[in-house]
């Protein structure tokens, strides 16, 4: 009777033992999948895909990116290499050094070249709304593919934390109440900027309503 005392009191011990070292493996698989590159992706040219529709662009998928920027900025752009095109934020680096167009510059040119002040303010105005427009269409697409990665808490990191900064600080140039301030300005130049009633798809031009 007291051999299986003792075998049950072992058993029951063993018993614990092996539960609780299996709680704890599964706690740390837990805690550890995150951190891995557990999400499903397909690798296509110089692009992965999550789920084989989220298009990602930065190969190191545990990379957040800010090394990109800084005093080696310069070298890269330059002359960079296919690791360096890889990396996280580079084709949003690589974006933001392209030069800006002057508006300014523009109006004065055209003035020079014979048109009035107002007329050269319009045009300098609308060239470059229209540069920003696929400026921010470049930058937009850069960042959302720099989000993405199998690595499911690198991923949240990139959208949540990095993703927001870099959403908050690329304000576009023209806002909606500045367009529509050029547009009750410029809008009697026909063909040269949209007609005040673009926006509510009222296409004519004073000349047309007279």
């Amino acid at each position: 009777m007291k051999y299986f005392k003792n075998f049950y009191k072992n058993f029951q011990s063993r018993f614990s033992s092996d539960s609780k070292s299996s709680y704890k493996l599964l706690a740390f698989l837990l805690f550890a999948l995150p951190f891995l590159p557990i999400l499903p992706y397909d690798k296509k040219g110089d692009s992965f895909y999550l789920f084989g529709v989220i298009e990602g662009s930065v190969d190191n998928f545990y990379e957040v990116g800010f090394g990109t920027f800084g005093s080696n900025e310069v070298d890269i752009l330059k002359n960079p290499s296919k690791f360096d095109e890889g990396r996280a934020l580079f084709e949003l680096t690589k974006l933001s050094e392209k030069p800006i167009p002057d508006a300014v510059k523009h109006k004065n040119h055209l003035m020079e070249k014979g048109l009035s002040k107002d007329l050269a303010f319009c045009i300098s105005m609308r060239d470059f709304l229209f540069n920003d427009y696929f400026y921010q269409i470049e930058a937009t697409k850069s960042i959302h593919k720099y989000k993405p990665s199998p690595v499911p808490i690198v991923w949240f990191v990139r959208s949540a934390l990095v993703g927001w900064t870099l959403d908050a600080i690329r304000i576009p140039a023209v806002d909606i109440k500045m367009y529509e301030q050029l547009s009750k300005r410029c809008s009697k130049y026909e063909n040269i900027f949209p007609p005040k009633g673009y926006l509510n798809n009222d296409f004519s031009f004073p000349s047309e309503t007279k």
